[in-house]
């Protein structure tokens, strides 16, 4: 078995990500990184892209070709050979025990590191690719993706996941449940606390007498936006003074806009658009309640790990999010946070008016929250359970 000494992990992200440098992935991998190093172990980090990192991380980048965005699946493959052939030569100076890689389409680099150099590879999956690109995208090489996905996870030692529904979904899709782990997503509790304050932004954005309504994150097909927007003429009927903040951006933004345009409300919204990881903190002091209204998706269960749900706990937020999938694990209904059926704005307006109305539930659902963050969901726990993961491949061999 391999002993309680320091280890060295190697993070490889290998998606297309251009100048976006926040975001969900974003706070994944920076929570995760964290999480090691309050461990006391080394990470080093290779991507397509700049990432801003912990502080003595370093960072090796790995480029896509400037035509990628034209011809994204016709140079998967030339970015294959590139990438590893640029990190042997990465690995042969770092000497890492094990890689952790994100698993994205069409690539299949862990795999070949595994096969060459037997470096031991876990895997971190948040969606079936094939099916994310089929459902959610535009797929011409099917059969290419299908390939280098089964590549990845038969070849992985370990696999984590962020929920019990996707590692179902998984089992469905062929792969041995018996090396797939289920590790939520988390927080730093120490980055993301109550006293934290907003920094002057409430004064500055003229909304001191206002009741704030939170959602932070992307806007995209799952987080649920759409029916946030379908409940601001809901919440301002009932809470005059609220306005719904959504801080983010994403392919839904013109649709919230359309939303409320219609309903009239327009002006009781306010969009941020993507602002930088550290700042989120000061932007969720500033919610009276915070918001996750996640749907399922047409044919299939919820199954992602939202980040902003661990992060509105360790704020110690009042919360109200839908019940789908592990939203309605984490969050015990009344507990540490209000949950409403999905698709549902009416129902999602009546829990927030139940907060704003009765301060004392919402401290105490806040109060709950930010315990469950600190002893269930701190990043430190995600890290511990990535290296028993390795100890037990390790330990077989």
């Amino acid at each position: 078995m391999v002993s309680d000494e320091k280890v060295k992990v190697m993070f490889w992200r290998t998606e297309f990500y251009g100048a976006l440098t926040e975001g969900g992935t974003v706070s994944l991998h920076v929570g995760k990184i964290r999480g090691f190093q309050k461990l006391g172990h080394e990470v080093f980090y290779v991507s397509s892209g700049p990432m801003k990192l912990p502080e003595g991380v370093k960072l090796y980048q790995i480029p896509y070709s400037k035509l990628y965005r034209n011809f994204p699946e016709v140079l998967h493959p030339n970015y294959n050979r590139r990438s590893i052939n640029a990190i042997i030569k990465i690995i042969e100076k770092e000497q890492p025990n094990f890689l952790h890689k994100h698993h994205h389409d069409f690539h299949y680099g862990g795999a070949w590191l595994k096969k060459h150099l037997g470096l031991p590879f876990i895997l971190h999956v948040d969606g079936i690719e094939y099916w994310v690109k089929k459902n959610w995208g535009k797929l011409y090489f099917s059969h290419l993706l299908r390939w280098a996905e089964d590549t990845e996870l038969e070849a992985s030692d370990a696999i984590i996941v962020i929920s019990d529904s996707l590692k179902r979904q998984l089992v469905e899709y062929g792969v041995n449940g018996d090396k797939i782990h289920v590790v939520p997503n988390g927080v730093h509790p120490d980055q993301f606390y109550p006293e934290i304050g907003d920094k002057g932004l409430k004064k500055s954005l003229g909304l001191e007498d206002r009741f704030i309504v939170g959602y932070t994150g992307t806007f995209g097909r799952w987080h649920g936006v759409e029916v946030l927007a379908e409940s601001v003429k809901h919440i301002v009927k009932r809470i005059p003074n609220a306005v719904v903040m959504f801080v983010g951006d994403g392919d839904l933004r013109p649709k919230i806009e359309e939303i409320t345009k219609r309903d009239g409300v327009f002006d009781k919204i306010m969009i941020t658009g993507f602002v930088p990881f550290t700042d989120i903190p000061h932007y969720l002091s500033m919610f009276d309640v915070a918001v996750s209204p996640c749907i399922n998706n047409d044919d299939n269960e919820f199954f992602n790990s939202p980040v902003k749900l661990f992060e509105y706990m360790a704020m110690g937020k009042p919360i109200v999010a839908s019940s789908v999938g592990q939203q309605g694990v984490v969050i015990e209904n009344g507990v540490n946070g209000l949950l409403h059926e999905e698709k549902q704005p009416e129902e999602l307006a009546e829990r927030i008016f139940e907060i704003y109305s009765n301060k004392d539930l919402a401290d105490r659902l806040g109060k709950e929250a930010r315990r469950r963050a600190i002893e269930k969901h701190d990043w430190k726990f995600n890290a511990q359970a990535i290296l028993d993961a390795y100890k037990g491949v390790v330990g077989k061999k």
